[in-house]
């Protein structure tokens, strides 16, 4: 049963109050700590009977060797959802973010990398990024770019809208005519269409219409072949694995021995963070994953997206008492970055795709 229509801003203020100072301290918290650390104006008695309500509704839970109680999972989701503060990013934060915009990266993976190691370091925690797996698609239509009489630019916008483009050289002479012939002759015979169906019949086809300039085909076909029968696998990536051995949650062997399990069988994860919200943050807390091993541990992420499909994505994986104000703003702040980065990579160049300047003759 939802109680949170039942929580009076009382509860809600003390449930808050509880909740950062565990996070902060990794202790039990008293009514007693709270009148006299927390500027809470009431009494310990009344303190006390809010958070015993408070364990009867699931929001908190009192471990057997302590007067004090803890968060329950729900607790930390109905922090999580409107309780907890914005984080005040520091300027020493702001500038190691900005650092990232400052380097030049073109590639996703690299700058994947990078920001995974800066949120890593910058929240104390263990930080994943996933690239994720992209087949190479069908064109949707063929443009082309003279650049001089033995080379042009082929721009092939794919389904999705994703540009990719190619240089092509030739030692057939190149003209304004012939790049039109070309474009007119590809945007009717091999759009929509896939690798297989790149046969010798139609390639054929293709050179009769093209005549004299038949000499074209051969060299486009081959750009056009890289491109759509490429695929990339999905990758995960962990930085600062080892920063989970300081929190007391893993000092279990057991419980370590199961992440680690995590961290290499990474199938799980990827699939969780591709069904992901795309829009914003997700935090999981515990059992909220199907994996089963993280049933004490939170997962937050923000997928990176393009033309609505997921290319990525940057969190943080640890304890269920994280530091959620501060990981959710900061992991929300670098995706930010990224996705103004990726915004301004050069027309026509798919992240990760350098422009290509090998000859084909």
């Amino acid at each position: 049963m939802d109680h949170r229509s039942e929580l009076s801003e009382r509860k809600k203020q003390i449930l808050k109050a509880v909740i950062d100072v565990h996070i902060r301290l990794g202790e039990p918290v008293g009514s007693k700590f709270l009148t006299q650390n927390e500027q809470i104006a009431l009494s310990s008695a009344t303190i006390r009977n809010e958070m015993a309500e408070l364990e009867e509704m699931g929001y908190l839970e009192q471990p057997h060797t302590s007067a004090g109680r803890v968060p329950s999972r729900a607790g930390y989701r109905l922090y999580v959802d409107s309780l907890m503060n914005r984080y005040p990013v520091t300027a020493h934060e702001t500038e190691e973010l900005n650092t990232l915009m400052r380097q030049k990266i073109d590639a996703l993976d690299k700058m994947l990398e990078q920001a995974g190691k800066m949120v890593s370091l910058l929240t104390g925690y263990t930080s994943l990024t996933m690239k994720a797996g992209r087949a190479g698609g069908a064109v949707r239509r063929f443009d082309a770019v003279w650049l001089d009489e033995h080379s042009f630019i082929l721009v092939m916008t794919m389904d999705g809208e994703a540009v990719q483009s190619r240089t092509v050289h030739t030692d057939h002479p190149v003209t304004q005519e012939s790049l039109a012939k070309l474009c007119g002759t590809l945007n009717d015979s091999i759009t929509g269409i896939t690798p297989e169906q790149i046969n010798l019949p139609r390639m054929m086809a293709m050179e009769e219409a093209m005549g004299a300039d038949a000499p074209l085909i051969a060299p486009v076909i081959k750009r056009v072949y890289e491109v759509i029968g490429s695929t990339e696998t999905a990758d995960l990536r962990f930085e600062g694995v080892n920063r989970m051995l300081q929190y007391p949650e893993y000092a279990d062997v057991e419980r370590i021995k199961e992440m680690f399990d995590v961290i290499e069988n990474k199938d799980e994860i990827m699939s969780v963070m591709t069904r992901g919200e795309n829009d914003r943050v997700n935090v999981l807390i515990g059992g909220e994953t199907t994996v089963r091993p993280m049933a004490n541990s939170t997962l937050v992420f923000r997928n990176l997206t393009e033309n609505g499909r997921v290319i990525g994505a940057i969190g943080v994986i640890g304890p269920c008492r994280m530091d959620y104000s501060k990981v959710v703003t900061l992991v929300e702040a670098m995706t930010d970055r990224i996705t103004g980065m990726l915004d301004t990579s050069p027309p026509g160049l798919a992240p990760g795709t350098p422009e290509d300047g090998s000859t084909e003759k």
